[in-house]
């Protein structure tokens, strides 16, 4: 009888460590994944994202990702409850996705030696991709530029940008005074990134300085 408690003993004992060890391999392997695969990115604060300038929306990990959306980052956010059988990649319990094929505009602002030229850096535009130039207030497109038009381009970070510069007199008195309004547009997914407001900064020398402000050059 005692003989058969130990056996027993030894064999719950065995079950634990082998169980301990599977969990503690699988958490290892979600990791190894997050660390070694450059598609997937990861958002520890998700207080830093500001959804106001992007079409992104948050997805809890209950739920699975929609056709047509992708993942721009896995996070944790306390306003998903945790369920720990359908975390993404085990470890986050909330993702941000956008539209697959929508360019993402992550920055832009004024550029050249006299600051008439606009770069923007992104994700996800098309290599034949445009920008559409708005006023501040006006709904009507004042300029276009594809093609020969502007410079793309993928830096070393591996964003997308595109750089341009203003033509015509009514985008430089507008960028020059209340600023333009951009998007970039994929042209194969016929989407569009976010508008974009960006202002010319002043530059000594010019007849009628800007009075500068918090967004200056680069306007939310």
């Amino acid at each position: 009888m005692k003989k058969r408690i130990e056996i027993l003993v030894l064999l719950v004992f065995l079950f634990l460590v082998i169980s301990c060890q599977t969990e503690e391999e699988d958490t290892f392997q979600d990791e190894l994944l997050v660390e070694n695969n450059e598609d997937i990115k990861v958002l520890e604060d998700i207080n830093t994202f500001d959804f106001r300038k992007s079409s992104a929306f948050l997805h809890c990990s209950r739920y699975p990702i929609p056709q047509g959306f992708k993942v721009l980052y896995y996070t944790n956010t306390p306003t998903c409850e945790p369920n720990y059988s359908t975390l993404y990649l085990g470890l986050y319990n909330s993702a941000i996705i956008v539209p697959i094929g929508q360019p993402i505009i992550s920055s832009a602002g004024a550029g050249c030696d006299d600051n008439y030229c606009i770069w923007i850096v992104g994700n996800d535009f098309e290599s034949n991709a445009y920008v559409d130039i708005r006023t501040k207030t006006g709904s009507s497109i004042i300029g276009t530029y594809r093609g020969a038009n502007r410079v793309q381009y993928v830096n070393s970070q591996g964003q997308d940008v595109i750089t341009l510069r203003l033509n015509s007199a009514l985008e430089r008195n507008e960028f020059a005074s209340r600023g333009l309004r951009i998007w970039v547009v994929n042209p194969e997914a016929r989407k569009w990134g976010d508008g974009r407001t960006v202002r010319r900064p002043y530059t000594p020398g010019d007849v009628d300085p800007i009075d500068p402000d918090d967004c200056n050059p680069i306007c939310p």
